[in-house]
């Protein structure tokens, strides 16, 4: 799995977090300041909410039964997690701890004891950040991705699920990353191991420039160095990078302007996927996908607002070719194009909110898709989370 547009890169939501995405429609948890002795003044927030999911077509899994059952009913924990961070002097930190859920368009909604283990562990995120100056610094660790217009948490969304872009993008990343600003113009550099591979030999990177007090746009990159063999067997979860799109590069082209109570940020995506031949025969051919995405949310008063977001896949790729395990890079077979429309009604009032939503997905030209088949084509859900931040 894989990730609000901001003038420059400024705290996201509060929490430090250097990110290109959309901006959230939730209002940011109340930081608790507190004296941590030598390490001088530390902050605390956290987020706890609850959510039930209705689909049709839930699809077939298959692995070890710990691994979960997507089925047309849920009700889960989608956030319990605590955030504890230093964001003044040279030394700083970062930490997320807890449980967490990324239910994500056409994906399998996996039950939230599970996911930590499949994914990024109890401590999804934590770096230290050397900052010499308010304009450059350095962090460590294991990062928020830089690639997407999506963050991987959903109470940093406007939406509850992530989109199918975003499913298409990485997530969490563990390397050193190199963050500049100055005047209207921002610039963050990332040397990583892409999918949370474990072999580091990808660099990314994200260009911002304000144009306005209201509109920004960026440039996001994705390049794979060499040619990286991922094996399932040696990871110490079932969740394995993806091989396809580990080896891919990838290239963002977002924007997003605020024009009254009314944001707007449409985004671009494509992706190259290189053949190799010491990837196998399953890579013998080159493919791409190209995405678009556009994500609305309107204030109507400072308690309601309404998030949207459509979209558009389409890849190359042949489903006849034996060799074309390369791809299938959607995950819904070579060739396969996909769109996506989904509504979230949002109630905040302090820390507290409830947000409904309704998605709808479908896929053509695909040769595996929803259902115990993987035959139907399109699929629905209705969601409602409600929780507390603080």
């Amino acid at each position: 799995m894989r990730k609000t547009l901001l003038a420059v890169p400024v705290a996201l939501c509060g929490l430090g977090l250097v990110a290109p995405h959309a901006r959230a429609t939730l209002n940011p948890p109340t930081a608790i300041n507190f004296s941590g002795g030598p390490l001088g003044t530390l902050s605390a927030q956290g987020v706890l909410s609850a959510g039930a999911t209705w689909q049709s077509n839930p699809v077939m899994l298959t692995g070890p039964a710990a691994y979960g059952t997507d089925r047309h009913t849920r009700l889960d924990i989608t956030n319990a997690e605590l955030i504890l961070q230093k964001t003044t002097g040279l030394v700083q930190f970062f930490a997320m701890a807890g449980s967490y859920n990324f239910p994500t368009l056409g994906e399998p909604i996996l039950p939230t004891p599970s996911v930590p283990y499949y994914y990024y562990g109890a401590v999804p995120e934590a770096y230290i950040t050397l900052a010499p100056t308010s304009q450059f610094s350095v962090e460590v660790g294991k990062l928020p991705t830089l690639m997407g217009g999506e963050s991987t948490w959903s109470w940093m969304n406007q939406n509850i699920e992530r989109g199918l872009l975003w499913n298409s993008e990485n997530a969490v990343n563990r390397g050193a990353q190199v963050n500049y600003s100055t005047g209207p113009m921002s610039a963050s550099l990332s040397f990583n191991d892409g999918y949370y591979s474990g072999h580091y030999n990808v660099l990314t990177g994200l260009f911002s420039y304000a144009l306005n007090k209201t509109s920004t746009a960026s440039i996001f990159f994705y390049h794979h160095f060499g040619s990286t063999i991922i094996n399932d067997t040696t990871l110490n979860h079932i969740y394995a990078a993806p091989e396809n799109l580990d080896n891919s590069d990838t290239y963002n082209l977002l924007y997003t302007t605020k024009l009254g109570a009314l944001t707007v940020s449409p985004y671009l995506q494509y992706i190259y996927a290189p053949s190799s031949v010491k990837l196998g025969a399953g890579y013998a051919h080159s493919d791409h996908v190209f995405g678009a995405a556009l994500l609305t949310n309107y204030h109507f008063t400072p308690l309601w607002s309404t998030a949207a977001r459509a979209e558009y896949e389409t890849s190359t790729g042949n489903p006849a070719d034996p060799n074309g395990g390369n791809n299938n890079l959607l995950g819904y077979g070579p060739g396969a194009k996909a769109w996506s429309f989904t509504v979230t009604p949002t109630f905040q009032e302090k820390g507290f909110f409830t947000r409904l939503e309704f998605s709808y997905v479908r896929v053509t030209h695909g040769t595996a898709a929803f259902g115990t088949a993987g035959t139907a084509p399109n699929q629905m859900r209705g969601m409602i989370e409600t929780g507390l931040t603080f």
